[in-house]
């Protein structure tokens, strides 16, 4: 049993005096300088081998800090002879078992151990003290180890040795070789920063601790010294000549270069400018083309403007700038975060935040209390300023009223919110009644004249945004009355805003491919997984039309072992910010086997409905799926704009099945046939190598989707099961608390039997009872088979057994690991490059 280190023990242990400090001698304390204080010298702990510049910390421990006015003492116990202190106020209470500095002597000779007296050991200690306080100066180097523990100036009993007992070879243990290593580590990275340093010019205070011998090291004001150290050269090397004819400043312009824009896109171009000249503004441009900075970088230069003319508690600094307004909560949070990256680069920025439903209204209150850009829904924005009268007495100040993405918010049904907006900030109130303070308001605030109107979109055209479906006429309304119907909506500041329109022939990006492929009405699940797994080095986004859907299919494609995360307005907003980082930062392991339950796709894909189409900006959508034709066809102009952003090039598929042939016919008549008349219009041609203007026909290989049915079907029997009983449950729960408050027994077979009909929807509620009623071995067993197929490679019609056969498996494609190393023999592509 190991020895209780507390219990006392005689002389002849062998152990160390242990000893203690009285209360009756404490030291009365006094006004001391800084440089008196006991400091001591920090040792960086090992987990912290590369913290550079926390070498020579100091602290003090027992100080108490007075201030009197502008006049602040520290009050300390200062002891004047630290070696006669150390002997009056220890008494002998005993020895310890385990002392470190016992285990360091037992290395040492039998000899030194057994003639060490206990009045020696304090008075070595009171030496060491008194070494370490930073008071003394020395002036030879740093001391060893070795040599703190026995200095010279002390004489020890080794010394009054007699010669004839030669000392015993120092023997170390593995811990203290280990406590060596680190500490020369320690002492080899405070040399390497020493020498960092020294090509730093020194100033004359430091030259002279230099000179009285102190350690450099030590210095509190070793920080300051890296303040003249030479700044970084900006090797970014980009040219920004084309931004200089916007008439910019030159901290926007370095903040422009840090986002790695060289060339200002052509809304930017056009827009900008007509902004600073204080017009109002409809800007027309393809999806990715900037809109968001087009608008932004003037918001921020007139805020700086304003904040270089204000005067100290100018009211202009008090009240915000700007209100945008956005359609979906997720582009709100998108709008924020580029203009926040925008002001990143600027030596003082204004302060950006973002309102949208699903997060806490009380911390967006104090938010906008402070901010000079706020980015907000209709919903949330209308609710804040409905109910406080000083968030809608600042918004009546703003500057810039910017509305992006304004077809969808404009658009007749949709945001009632956005039109109280707009009539409380013309009237200058939101209610009709006018309170005591300010009855009759001033006329700017009245017609909202002493602010800008700006309006953003990639679609201002009426006709598109008819319903497909139906006998609807195309072109009801032309781009001329669009525009009137804008004009009706908003109170421009002019009556003729600057209509700006970057792409007047075609309403798609110009490197977007777009492809038709054709299906069953019950295969688009089968199709979609086998594109998915063609198109494996793609980051995928698909767009279902109910949430349903969403819900159905993510989980399907989990099963067949994809990244698939879901995005619909059901979620709660954490839920849906969440899948979009995770599909951002989804990533295959490199190296990953195949015949892994697991996905081997470049990045994730992300299932949504049309929340996901507007203005959302995730870098590296390569693929663009429609799992329903889209209703509008400004719907598909926007959720084919999530790809083919900037100067990238990207692919769009629709999926139609033989019940949505009209709607598909219609699309591609409203999006692409108006763009060859306004080509005509504008005496251009388009060529039929053009891509991006006509929707291809894709043809895939009907014998290799064959072969992925197997797999599709055991995942779909699976995902069935587990919505039914989740669904079942849920309905269980409902009618059982109903029961429960009516008083009526309630009994699940006789409610069934009652609800049981024989028309339309009887089979799905059927088809949902028999999933409901599949128990868990049945669905282990089905997952034990799914894992089996995924596990091993899809055969497309090859012989497995000789490798040299004729039509066998070809080795180098296997080797090469081709397509995601899903298939045996060979696999043609979907022949994208070729649209």
């Amino acid at each position: 049993m190991k020895p209780d280190n507390k219990r006392k023990h005689s002389k002849g242990a062998g152990g160390q005096a242990k000893r203690r400090k009285t209360q009756a001698d404490a030291k009365p304390k006094k006004p001391v300088s800084v440089e008196n204080l006991g400091w001591q010298t920090v040792d960086v702990p090992e987990m912290y081998d590369d913290a550079e510049g926390f070498y020579g910390l100091e602290v003090v421990e027992g100080v108490d800090i007075v201030r009197e006015g502008d006049k602040v003492q520290f009050i300390a116990a200062v002891k004047d002879d630290p070696t006669k202190e150390a002997e009056e106020s220890e008494e002998f209470v005993g020895f310890d078992d385990d002392s470190p500095e016992a285990a360091e002597d037992s290395a040492e000779t039998s000899t030194e151990k057994s003639a060490e007296k206990p009045a020696e050991k304090s008075t070595k200690k009171s030496a060491e003290k008194s070494a370490k306080k930073p008071t003394e100066k020395p002036t030879e180097k740093k001391p060893t180890e070795q040599s703190e523990k026995k200095p010279t100036e002390q004489p020890t009993e080794k010394d009054s040795l007699p010669a004839s007992k030669p000392l015993a070879p120092k023997i170390l243990s593995k811990q203290d070789q280990n406590k060596k290593k680190l500490k020369d580590k320690k002492k080899n990275q405070k040399k390497a920063f020493k020498d960092a340093l020294k090509d730093v010019p020194e100033t004359p205070k430091e030259t002279a601790s230099e000179e009285d011998g102190e350690d450099a090291e030590l210095e509190p004001d070793l920080f300051s010294k890296l303040d003249d150290l030479p700044e970084p050269e900006d090797d970014t090397g980009i040219d920004m000549s084309q931004w200089e004819p916007l008439n910019l400043s030159g901290d926007m312009i370095s903040s422009i270069s840090r986002l790695k824009f060289a060339v200002p896109s052509a809304i930017q171009s056009r827009a900008i400018p007509e902004i600073m000249e204080g017009h109002d503004v409809i800007g027309k441009a393809a999806t990715g083309s900037g809109k968001t900075l087009a608008f932004g970088i003037p918001i921020v230069e007139k805020w700086l403007a304003r904040r270089a003319a204000a005067t100290k508690g100018d009211d202009a600094l008090h009240h915000p700038i700007a209100l945008i307004l956005s359609p979906t909560r997720e582009l709100a949070v998108q709008i924020c975060d580029h203009l926040k990256k925008l002001c990143s680069g600027l030596p003082v920025g204004p302060y950006v935040c973002s309102v949208t439903g699903g997060l806490s209204l009380q911390k967006q209150q104090r938010q906008l209390e402070k901010a000079d850009i706020i980015v907000g829904t209709p919903g949330r924005m209308w609710e804040l300023v409905s109910t406080s009268t000083t968030t809608l007495k600042g918004l009546k100040k703003i500057d810039f009223l910017v509305v992006d993405e304004a077809d969808r918010i404009l658009k007749d049904g949709s945001f009632k919110e956005a039109e109280d907006i707009f009539k409380a900030l013309d009237r200058g109130a939101a209610t009709n009644e006018r309170t005591e303070e300010d009855p009759e308001p001033e006329q700017a605030e009245v017609d909202g004249r002493n602010r800008q109107t700006l309006v953003f979109s990639a679609t201002f055209h009426k006709g598109l945004q008819q319903k497909l479906a139906g006998k609807g006429r195309v072109n009801l309304m032309g781009e001329g009355e669009s525009l009137e119907y804008l004009l009706q909506k908003l109170n421009f500041r002019e009556e003729r805003p600057k209509f700006l329109d970057a792409n007047p022939i075609s309403q798609m990006a110009e490197n977007l491919r777009e492809g038709l492929l054709l299906c069953g009405d019950m295969e688009k699940d089968l199709y979609l997984y086998a594109v998915l797994l063609l198109q494996s080095s793609r980051r995928a986004l698909v767009f279902t039309n109910s949430i349903n859907s969403v819900r159905r299919i993510t989980p399907l494609l989990q099963n067949l072992g994809l990244p698939a995360f879901p995005l619909h307005s059901d979620m709660i907003q954490k839920a849906r910010l969440r899948s979009i980082e995770r599909f951002k930062s989804s990533e295959a392991q490199p190296g990953q086997p195949a015949n892994q339950n697991k996905t081997n796709r470049a990045s994730g894909i992300l299932i949504a409905t049309d929340v996901a189409a507007r203005g959302l900006d995730i870098p590296g959508i390569d693929l663009v799926v429609h799992y329903h034709v889209p209703r509008t066809a400004d719907d598909y102009v926007h959720r084919s704009g999530r790809t083919a952003r900037a100067n990238s090039s990207g692919v769009s598929i629709l999926l139609c099945g033989p019940k949505e042939a009209i709607p598909t016919q219609r699309l591609v008549a409203k999006v692409h046939a108006a763009a060859e008349t306004r080509a005509r219009k504008a005496s251009l041609s388009i060529t039929k190598t053009r891509k991006g203007d006509v929707v291809h026909t894709i043809d895939i290989d009907r014998k290799l989707v064959s072969r992925l049915r197997e797999r599709v079907v055991l995942a779909k029997k699976l995902t069935d099961a587990t919505l039914a009983k989740e669904k079942g449950n849920k309905d269980d729960n409902w009618i059982k608390k109903a029961a429960d408050e009516l008083g009526v027994e309630y009994d699940s077979e006789d409610l069934e039997e009652a609800g049981a009909w024989s028309g339309r929807g009887s089979g799905r509620k059927a088809k949902e009872k028999e999933s409901r009623e599949v128990t868990k071995a049945e669905m282990g067993q089905l997952r034990a088979a799914l894992r089996d197929l995924l596990s091993r490679r899809i055969n497309t019609g090859v012989s497995e057994l000789y490798l040299s056969a004729p039509g066998g498996v070809d080795a180098d494609e296997l080797l090469r690991n081709g397509t995601g190393g899903q298939f045996l023999g060979k696999v043609d592509s979907l022949g994208l490059e070729d649209l």
